[in-house]
C-alpha cells in the first residue's frame, strides 16, 4: 500500500472519528427537544404529573439546568407533589442566586404546606431583591396572619388595599386582621364593600358574620 494511500485512509478514519459523537449529539438534543414538546403538551392539557416526568427526562438527558429545575418546581407544585416542588425551587435559587422567580415560586409549596415561617422568610428574600412585589408582599400579610402576627398583617394588607383598591382578597385580608385584633367594626366595613361587588363572596360572607366586639 503507497504511503500516499495510508494517509487518505488514516485521514478518512479520523473524520469519521469525529462525526459520529456530533451525529450522537445531535439525537440527544433532538431528544431533549421533543421531551421539552411533549412536557408543555402534557401540561397544556392538565396532566402536570405527566409534564414533569418529561422533565425529569430532559434533566437525566441534558442535565439539571436551572431551567429545568424552575420548570420542575412549578409542575410538581400542580401536581400536588409539593415537597418535591420545593426542592426544585430550592435547587434553582442555588443555580441561580439572583433569580426573583425561583425564589417567588419557592412560597407556592411553602403557602402549601403552611410551613408559615419559612413561607414568611422567603416572600422577605424576595422583597430583597424586589422591595414592591405585590404578590410576595400578599402571601408575607398571609404568613403574618397565620402566624397570628394580626398587626403586621394589617399593615402589609393596608399598603396593598391602598395600591391596588380592586383587589378583593387584600381587602378580605385587611378585614381579617382588623377583626382578629378587636376591631370587627372597622372589618365588617371593609367586608360589606366587598359583598357591594361581589355578593356572593364568601371570605366577606364569613366576616359580616362574626359577632360585632362588646
Amino acid at each position: 500500500m503507497s504511503s500516499h494511500l495510508r494517509n487518505w485512509l488514516a485521514l478518512s478514519l479520523a473524520l469519521g472519528a469525529l462525526l459520529l459523537p456530533a451525529s450522537g449529539r445531535s439525537d440527544a438534543a433532538s431528544d431533549v427537544a421533543d421531551l421539552y414538546r411533549a412536557s408543555y403538551a402534557a401540561e397544556a392539557k392538565g396532566q402536570p404529573a405527566v409534564a414533569l416526568e418529561s422533565m425529569q427526562k430532559v434533566g437525566a438527558k441534558a442535565g439539571r439546568s436551572y431551567f429545568v429545575e424552575v420548570r420542575s418546581g412549578w409542575l410538581a407544585y400542580l401536581a400536588g407533589r409539593h415537597a418535591d416542588s420545593e426542592k426544585a425551587y430550592r435547587e434553582a435559587i442555588a443555580k441561580n442566586a439572583d433569580s426573583v422567580e425561583a425564589r417567588l415560586g419557592l412560597t407556592l409549596p411553602l403557602l402549601a404546606q403552611k410551613k408559615w415561617r419559612e413561607l414568611e422568610k422567603a416572600c422577605r428574600e424576595v422583597l430583597k431583591k424586589d422591595a414592591g412585589n405585590a404578590v410576595a408582599r400578599a402571601r408575607l400579610a398571609h404568613a403574618y396572619y397565620s402566624l397570628g402576627n394580626y398587626p403586621d398583617a394589617a399593615t402589609q394588607y393596608r399598603s396593598l388595599v391602598k395600591e391596588y383598591p380592586g383587589e378583593l382578597d387584600h381587602q378580605t385580608g385587611l378585614g381579617w386582621a382588623l377583626a382578629r385584633m378587636g376591631r370587627v367594626a372597622e372589618g365588617k366595613k371593609l367586608f360589606k364593600q366587598v359583598l357591594d361587588v361581589s355578593p356572593d363572596n364568601a371570605n366577606a360572607q364569613a366576616g359580616m358574620a362574626l359577632k360585632d366586639a362588646p
